[in-house]
This record gives structure tokens, C-alpha cells and sequence, in this order.
């Protein structure tokens, strides 16, 4: 329960609406609550039956509210002043929102519905609710002069860490409309599970879904949980696209209701890519929605998969056909797994990560290219910090823009290329690594056909994806391609394409004729 008091005029109602939106919670305005239930305004309370009256009924409604479901809650300026209320409070996570008396007045103005503001000793009413703001607060944050989205991302931070984490260990803070959470990541960290994990007030049991291949990863966790409060069942899925089926997820489904999991409960996946994406849809879909922590133990897992709140079930048509965005409550990424998994989806991570560089980063496009061989060789060291940044560069796209309206598109460069590709390739454990990197070369030399980009920056994706044994070179027709992108869930009166304008400067939307396209894969082809 997370608490926002203040004065009035300290922004706790507009703050509240957009924190919890981002934490996925509902919100209460104990005022707005109080005038509903009683059919009369805050001012017609005060003036019918005086303060000591509404006090009263402000205090009952707070404790009503603090003992149900999990929300955020702002509180009306003089609420801290009831004995009682305070006491309640111990309880809740209380965030001051700090204003100046001055500024406070102005941002109100002479706002009649507010009966305080009436009073001729308003400042000293100020004065006196300053000590019990203090008293009752476990986060306090000055709310003068900044935006509301400011103060938003500074509790969401100071709400989603830990008390505490292992020496060395980085973490992102993801922060889309559909949960805010933190993305840790480290070597070692399965051993320091349960105090990675949010403190879910009702859980009671946790599920751990994974592969064979993923075992003794599970068996660490399970055994790092040891201690908790939590009774830990394992679920296993076959590996693979195989997990990705509608038949696992009936399965992982009535194994759920067979040991009568509750929505309280907390579903992790461990894995890859398939893992992430069962264990997500299944945590949507469930009980209309269970907790979801995501544990990937394969570079891709890390640096995509589980990074964004996608999910989704495959059909004989194609992959991910079906799913939802349903955001964790944390992703533990420990760069053990991705070492010893080198051998699946390694390359897919590395075509991902050199994707968020050209999009984002001429930077971190330098580190990958003059680095290639210890990232190549899992150097935990090295990998951890191309992860990290990788990683940083998704969570901020992802955090402006969740459900892809807007700039996360831009996390599709290649992609419409490369996912025809990948139907086209044949099945092999990094394909979509492949598909990806193909689909990059493609989108590289359709902006150098439309004068969008360089013979340097041409070069340069070539020299990057071949440093790290990515394909850049394929032969398709367009015919294949026609065919494929006919099924594209984008398909509207034709395929749109990213292409970059430079490194950090992508553009969606782009359209391009058949005989441009075949003209790219011509040059494809060589």
C-alpha cells in the first residue's frame, strides 16, 4: 500500500493517477471516496457538520481503505493531524510530497471546493501539519518545481528496489503504463533470490516453469528459497518452440489449478526466449492474471525476451500469433546462465544487442565492435556491461511506450525482413539470431537505396554482424517474401519497414516498391 500525503497543493491526486498507472494499481483519493459516499461535497461536510465531524469519517474511510486490496492512496492535507490515522499509517508506505507554503497557495488559488483554504490562519495550519508530514513518512520528495512524471520515476525507484542487493549487481528500472519493476543484473544472483524478489503480501506458493535444460537452474532457485515463506513447486515444459504451444499452456494451467494456485501466487519463468514467453502468457491469463517474475538464462532471454511485457503462444501460421503485454514484477537476470548457454540463443542476443546499438547508441555500437571477442567468448565481466547497456537502451523504449504506438516500433529494426526470413530459414537454435541479422543487412541496404545512409554505415553493419559470425549475406525471392509478409500482424495494404536515417536515428513507416525490394535482395545476395 503506498500512501501520498502532503499539503494541499502538493500534486498527491494528479501524482497518485500516474503512479499508479505505471505500478499497475488501483487508486483511491480519500477525498474524492468520501464526497462519493456521501452525496455532498468535502466543503458541505465542513459546513453541515464541521471539521471534528468530517475528521471522523475521513479517519474510518482511511482505515477502510488501508485494509483493502493493495493500492495507491492519497490522503487530504489535514488527514495526518487524527491520532488514529497516524497509527494506521505504520502500516503503508508513506510518500511526503513536500511543497513551500507559498507555492502551495498559488498552485490552489481561491479554489472554493477546498474549505481550508477559507481559514485567515492558513500558514499556521501549515506550520502544524509539517511535523506529522515527517513523523508519518517513509519517503519524502520535494514536489516544488518539478514534473509530475519526475516525482513518478523517483518513488517507482525508490518503491521497486530492494532493501538490498549483491555487491557488483546493476539494476535498470522499467517503468511502462502496465508495471513498473526492476530488471537486476549480475553473476551469482540465483543465490540471492528472495531478497531480488518484491515481498508479495499474499503469496503463498511460487512456480517455477522451465525446461529440462533449465534444471538445475530451478533446483538453485528453489534451493536459494529455501527459507522463505513461500512453498515452491516445480512446473516443467518441453524445450524449445515446443513451449510455445496451446496444448503447455492447458498444461502448465491445470497443473496451476491442480495445486489451486491463487492470483496472489507468483509464477517465475526460467529459460529462454519460449520460457519467458509461456510463463508470461500463462501469468496474463491465469486466475485473469497472477504475479510474474522472469529469470532468462540465455543472452536473448536477457537482453529481449524478458525485457517489455510481450508474450505469446505460436500457431501453425506463425510464431507469437497469439499473446498479450503483461509486465513482471522483476527480472533477475544472472549472466551465469548466458555463459553456459552459449550454445542457444547466444547468437540471438548478440544480433539483438547490436540492433538496440544502431538505433540508440554509437557508443555502445564501438564497445561491441572493439570488444568483440570477449563478448563473443562470454566474458562475464565484459557481457554483464554490454548487457547492462543493452538493456538500458530497451527500458527506456519500452518505458515510453509500452504498447507500441509510438517509438518501441523503432525495436523492430530489421524485423520485418528478418521475420519472413526466419520462416523461410531452416530450423536451427539461433535462427531467429540469423533471420535478424539478415533482416538488419536488408533494412541497411534499403535506406542506402532510398539515400538514407552512407557506404561507411553500410559497411559498418556488414563489419559488426560479421565479427561476430552473423550472417549478412542470404538469397531469397520476393515472391517468398509477398507470401510471408501477407500474414504479417502489420500487414495493412502493404509492409512498412524501419530503416535508419544514421546510427540513433531510425524511422518507421517506411514503404518501398517490388522492384526496390528486389533490388535489396539482389544485393542481399551477394
Amino acid at each position: 500500500m503506498i500512501v501520498l500525503v502532503g499539503f494541499m497543493g502538493a500534486g498527491k491526486t494528479t501524482i497518485g493517477y500516474l503512479l499508479a498507472e505505471k505500478l499497475g494499481l488501483p487508486f483511491v483519493d480519500v477525498d474524492m471516496l468520501i464526497e462519493r459516499r456521501q452525496r455532498r461535497s468535502i466543503s458541505q461536510i465542513f459546513e453541515d457538520e464541521g471539521e471534528e465531524t468530517f475528521r471522523k469519517i475521513e479517519h474510518e474511510t482511511i482505515v477502510e481503505t488501508l485494509n483493502g486490496p493493495d493500492a495507491v492512496v492519497a490522503l487530504g492535507g489535514g488527514a495526518v493531524e487524527h491520532p488514529g490515522t497516524r497509527l494506521a499509517l505504520d502500516s503503508a508506505l508513506v510518500v511526503y510530497l513536500e511543497v513551500g507554503y507559498d507555492e502551495a497557495v498559488l498552485r490552489v488559488g481561491h479554489d472554493a471546493c477546498r474549505p481550508m483554504m477559507a481559514n485567515p490562519n492558513l500558514r499556521d495550519i501549515y506550520n502544524r501539519r509539517l511535523p506529522f508530514y515527517g513523523r508519518v513518512s517513509k519517503l519524502t520528495l520535494h514536489a516544488g518545481h518539478r514534473r509530475p512524471e519526475e516525482i513518478v520515476i523517483d518513488i517507482i525507484s525508490k518503491v521497486t528496489t530492494p532493501a538490498s542487493i549483491p555487491a557488483g549487481t546493476k539494476s535498470v528500472l522499467v517503468a511502462p503504463m502496465g508495471g513498473a519493476h526492476q530488471v537486476h543484473i549480475g553473476e551469482g544472483l540465483l543465490e540471492h533470490i528472495s531478497q531480488l524478489l518484491p515481498d508479495i503480501s499474499h503469496a503463498k506458493r511460487i512456480f517455477l516453469v522451465h525446461c529440462e535444460s533449465d534444471s538445475l537452474t530451478a533446483d538453485k532457485i528453489r534451493l536459494a528459497l529455501a527459507n522463505s515463506k513461500y512453498e515452491v513447486s516445480f512446473i516443467r515444459v518441453p524445450p524449445g518452440e515446443k513451449a510455445k504451444s496451446f496444448g503447455t499452456v492447458e498444461s502448465v494451467c491445470e497443473e496451476l489449478a491442480d495445486c489451486s494456485a491463487h492470483c496472489d501466487d507468483l509464477v517465475i519463468g526460467v529459460g529462454g526466449e519460449p520460457i519467458c514467453y509461456l510463463a508470461g502468457f500463462v501469468a496474463a491469463t491465469y486466475n485473469r492474471g497472477m504475479n510474474l517474475a522472469l529469470v532468462p538464462t540465455t543472452l536473448y532471454g536477457q537482453v529481449d525476451s524478458a525485457i517489455g511485457g510481450k508474450n505469446g503462444v505460436n500457431l501453425s501460421s506463425g510464431q507469437n500469433m497469439v499473446g498479450t503485454i503483461y509486465q513482471p514484477t522483476t527480472v533477475i537476470t544472472d549472466i551465469s546462465g548466458s555463459v553456459v548457454h552459449r550454445d542457444y540463443e547466444f547468437r540471438s542476443g548478440l544480433a539483438e544487442m547490436i540492433k538496440h546499438a544502431l538505433i540508440a547508441d554509437s557508443e555502445f555500437l564501438e564497445i561491441l565492435r572493439s570488444q568483440h571477442q570477449g563478448v563473443s567468448q562470454g566474458l562475464p565481466e565484459l557481457l554483464g556491461e554490454v548487457v547492462y547497456r543493452s538493456t538500458m537502451i530497451k527500458a527506456a523504449i519500452v518505458t515510453a511506450d509500452e504498447r507500441e504506438q509510438g517509438e518501441r516500433i523503432y525495436l523492430n529494426y530489421g524485423h520485418t525482413f528478418g521475420h519472413a526470413f526466419e520462416q523461410l530459414l531452416p530450423p536451427g537454435p539461433d535462427r531467429h539470431g540469423d533471420a535478424t541479422a539478415l533482416g538488419m543487412m536488408a533494412a541497411a541496404y534499403l535506406a542506402f537505396r532510398q539515400d538514407r545512409i552512407s557506404k561507411d554505415l553500410l559497411a559498418l553493419h556488414r563489419e559488426v554482424l560479421s565479427l561476430y559470425g552473423l550472417p549478412v549475406a542470404g538469397v531469397f525471392s520476393i515472391d517468398d517474401l509477398n507470401r510471408v509478409w501477407s500474414r504479417n500482424k502489420r500487414y495493412r495494404n502493404g509492409v512498412r519497414f524501419i530503416v535508419l536515417n544514421g546510427i540513433g536515428q531510425p524511422e518507421g513507416g517506411v514503404v518501398a516498391d517490388n522492384e526496390t525490394l528486389s533490388g535489396v535482395l539482389a544485393d542481399l545476395s551477394r
